[in-house]
């Protein structure tokens, strides 16, 4: 140490000169440590004249000599102190700091700043680079007692204030990047190194390493740090290692590395460097061959620990395709554990449990309710949905407070938006007026706070969702002083994920070569950022005739564009999907909700002129109501007597609508960047119903509505479709007889799905037909069910009365018919069992006017015939 004309840092000079010279018990005129004695009583008397950075700098000396004197001390002497006697001193000293920060919190600070003083000595990390495996080595001592305080400092801290380990906008100061820091971290990776590269086990040391570094990744500000210095490059070697050293690595030391990586992986930093080195499947691979697949009977609590933190980080680290494709099943177990530690973490004083705060929990579960599965059965669990709904009344209360109540109050939120894509959940949504308040007041938010911002978001999406976004739409009226091109002009919007912006400019460009309508794209009509203004984006969806969908990857993962789904769906919405890749398929729920619309697609077999011409004829289609919809129609020869579609949707209240198309010249200059287009077009089955009765159809007729070669589907007679249609009223059903015969046979996706709607509509005709021919007390429970829906009536009153055939139904029609007061008394009994939102006086209106022509039906049925006898 250089001399100073300080006194203190004289003092200490001379002092380490008697010390490692080993003259400190010499005697001398004027000993350092007197003098040392009275500039120490000088400052102390004298505080208020010296600023605190002054005394601060002479305290950090003076630690750094302390911790100089205590090491050379106990190495001069080591030889003679037996070396149980030499543990046990320093795991006093040890347990005395750890105490000592147990009741004094607020020395947690000077704790970790004296550890960190001895770590980033020079002889500290010439060790730690250079180490020789020595068992007595008396650095390991040391090395474990100093990593072990710091630990311990960080974790205490994080139990006062866990807000300054998850803010994004304060970096705590106490660690700083700098040439000591970057030299001690990366010293930590070679000492490591030995550990599993080497084979060394036989230190305790690195056990206390794994924990600093745990710690301090748990800091979301200092994760840069780590990433930077290579971490992510060094764990994938760790956990890399070959099958028959990784039994001889302990199940603490595991457990601090996958808990390191979920704490990489909670920032953007990290999540790219570590998808960068292909990390998720480094860990499946280790999880291969370490984690046993016992049932959780088998699993101890560090095993238990270990998995959740896997799969917290195999979430945060899984694209949304990856993650969606997920089964229940194959993560039920740790969907249970999470659940559970969830519920106890929030049940808790410092709202923890196990290694992890509420908040860590709640990141996972919404990185895993962009599953569907996950989520329907995370919130169909006992008391969860009822848990989640009085947390988020609760931190909504308190959001502002800290910064751990804002990002639980945020994560509520994202998970409440996912939840909002239930229709079963969505009208419990709807009528809890708390719930809407608290959405409705966050959506008018106008802070510019990151986590502000998430929750405006969402809350946007939930009251778009429960279609509770208030907009001021003006009719559409004629007016003749307009031009009938203008009259008639077909009103576009584009529907995109910004992360397919490049993409969707190009594309819109193009079409605006060709068609000068009006195309309503955010990027053209909003200010940034576009996804804030929902209300213009609705607006728009309920004002346009067509909506063009650039269907990815990116777009099937954003929840932004599926709400656009959703509300276009709901409004009957033509939709344009644009798939991009020949292989590209869409997820479930956007087939569901648009898998009859006719798409193209980009990257296919035919080139960009072909593809623009067909995009633009689906466009410019439009719906018209068809002057006659008779047909005719004939085969071999025979004439078959007919009926029109119109004629069946009189019985079966279904619109039908046939569509025109005018073709458009298109230049053949092809999108740069964008390859082939693909055009598949719906399958439809013939317009021609045969006006018998279907169970009476014949081979042929069945075949010509159909419209199916026999190759692909052949049927015998109107009643063997019927029980094929009977067969295929089943999800699975349906998805095995596409998957194992139709795609065979060429037929695609959005074919079999008209296919199906078909069937749909044909079996309603067939039951209208069934059902005219029997008596009301012969119905069957889906008689009635047939008649419910012909009456307009909702499937919470047929629920609630529950009839299981005619003559229940015909009998409670006689009690209440005649009986005015038993017709008010029915109305409220019926509006508190299914809800007053839910039933009004007009379905009511509409059930006794139904029920009325059924008993009287019933009764002129009973009457006996007359006999005149002359």
């Amino acid at each position: 140490m250089t001399t100073n004309n300080d006194p203190i840092f004289n003092c200490i000079h001379q002092l380490e000169t008697l010390l490692f010279h080993d003259d400190m018990l010499k005697k001398i005129e004027s000993h350092p440590l007197i003098n040392l004695r009275d500039q120490l009583q000088k400052i102390d008397d004298e505080w208020d004249i010296r600023t605190i950075d002054e005394n601060q700098k002479r305290m950090s000396t003076l630690n750094y000599f302390e911790i100089n004197s205590f090491s050379h001390f106990i190495k001069r002497y080591s030889s003679i102190i037996p070396s149980n006697l030499l543990e046990a001193l320093f795991d006093a000293i040890r347990f005395q700091m750890y105490i000592n920060m147990a009741i004094y919190p607020v020395l947690c600070d000077y704790y970790f700043d004296l550890s960190l003083t001895y770590l980033i000595n020079d002889s500290t990390i010439n060790y730690l680079i250079n180490k020789k495996h020595i068992l007595s080595n008396m650095d390991e001592y040391f090395l474990h007692l100093f990593t072990s305080i710091g630990a311990r400092s960080l974790y205490t801290r994080r139990g006062i204030s866990y807000s300054i380990f998850v803010s994004h906008k304060n970096i705590p100061t106490f660690f700083q990047l700098n040439n000591s820091t970057e030299r001690l971290l990366q010293a930590f990776i070679t000492y490591i190194n030995n550990y599993f590269l080497n084979n060394d086990q036989q230190s305790q040391v690195y056990t206390s390493i794994f924990k600093w570094i745990l710690n301090m990744t748990d800091i979301y500000g200092f994760v840069p740090y780590f990433v930077q210095i290579g971490y992510p490059n060094a764990i994938l070697q760790w956990i890399s290692i070959e099958r028959d050293h990784i039994k001889y690595i302990s199940l603490e030391s595991w457990s601090c590395i996958i808990n390191i990586l979920h704490n990489l992986a909670r920032h953007p930093i990290g999540v790219k460097a570590l998808n960068e080195l292909k990390m998720i499947d480094s860990i499946k691979q280790w999880k291969e061959q370490y984690l046993s697949e016992s049932s959780v009977i088998d699993y101890n609590e560090d095993d238990k620990d270990i998995r959740m933190a896997y799969y917290l980080l195999y979430a945060k680290l899984l694209e949304p395709k990856e993650l969606k494709n997920e089964s229940v099943s194959n993560i039920q177990t740790i969907l249970d554990y999470i659940l559970e530690q969830t519920m106890k973490a929030f049940n808790s004083v410092d709202l923890t449990c196990g290694p992890y705060n509420v908040c860590e929990y709640l990141e996972g579960l919404v990185k895993l309710v962009v599953n569907d599965a996950f989520l329907t059965y995370i919130i169909s669990r006992d008391n969860i949905y009822e848990l989640f709904i009085e947390k988020f009344l609760l931190f909504n209360n308190i959001c502002e407070s800290t910064v751990l109540n804002t990002i639980i109050c945020s994560s509520l939120y994202t998970i409440f938006w996912s939840i909002s894509f239930l229709s079963e959940y969505s009208i419990k949504l709807k009528l809890n007026n708390e719930f809407l308040s608290f959405v409705e007041q966050r959506a008018k938010n106008q802070s510019n706070d990151e986590y502000e911002l998430d929750m405006k978001r969402a809350a946007k999406g939930i009251l778009f969702n429960l279609d509770c976004i208030q907009m001021d739409i003006q009719p559409i009226e004629d007016n003749h002083n307009h031009d009938d091109d203008d009259d008639n002009q077909i009103k576009v919007m584009i529907s995109y994920s910004h992360k397919d912006a490049k993409f969707c400019k190009k594309l819109v460009t193009k079409i605006q070569e060709h068609y000068q309508g009006d195309i309503w794209v955010d990027f053209n009509k909003l200010s940034p950022p576009y996804e804030d203004d929902w209300e213009e984006i609705a607006k728009a969806i309920t004002q346009c005739n067509v909506i063009v969908m650039i269907v990815t990857e990116n777009y099937c993962g954003s929840k932004s564009c599926r709400r656009e789904v959703v509300h276009a769906d709901k409004r009957n919405k033509r939709m344009v999907p644009v798939y991009i890749g020949k292989d590209y398929i869409p997820e479930d729920w956007f087939e569901i909700r648009a898998g009859s619309a006719t798409w193209v697609r980009f990257g296919g077999e035919k080139n960009d002129e072909e593809v623009m011409e067909t995009l633009l004829g689906l466009i410019t289609v439009r719906d018209e109501v068809p002057q006659n919809n008779n047909k005719l129609a004939y085969s071999h020869g025979s004439h078959l007597k007919l009926k029109s579609k119109s004629e069946i949707d009189s019985n079966t209240i279904t619109n039908i609508q046939t569509i025109e198309t005018s073709s458009l010249h298109v230049n053949t200059n092809p999108i740069i960047e964008i390859s082939d287009i693909q055009l598949q077009s719906n399958l439809t089955v013939s317009d021609i119903i045969p006006t018998s009765p279907i169970e009476q159809w014949t081979c042929e007729e069945v075949q010509q509505w159909l419209h199916l070669p026999p190759s692909t589907l052949q049927l015998s007679s109107g009643r063997a479709l019927l029980t094929y249609m009977k067969l295929l009223s089943h999800d699975d059903a349906q998805y095995d007889e596409y998957e194992h015969r139709m795609r065979d046979h060429c037929v695609s996706r959005e074919q079999f799905s008209n296919l199906i709607s078909s069937f749909t509509s044909i079996l309603s005709l067939n039951d209208a037909q069934t059902i005219s021919t029997k008596l009301p007390d012969q119905w069957t429970r889906n008689d009635i069910k047939y008649w419910f829906q012909q009456n307009h009536l909702s499937d919470y009153l047929l629920n609630a009365l529950n009839f299981i055939d005619g003559s229940q139904l015909i009998i409670y029609g006689q009690l209440i018919i005649d009986s005015p007061l038993r017709i008010e008394e029915e109305y409220n009994r019926l509006r508190n069992k299914i809800g007053k939102d839910l039933f009004h006086l007009d379905e009511y209106s509409r059930f006794l006017s139904g029920l009325k022509k059924l008993v009287n039906q019933s009764r002129l049925k009973e009457e006996p015939a007359l006999c005149n006898i002359l």
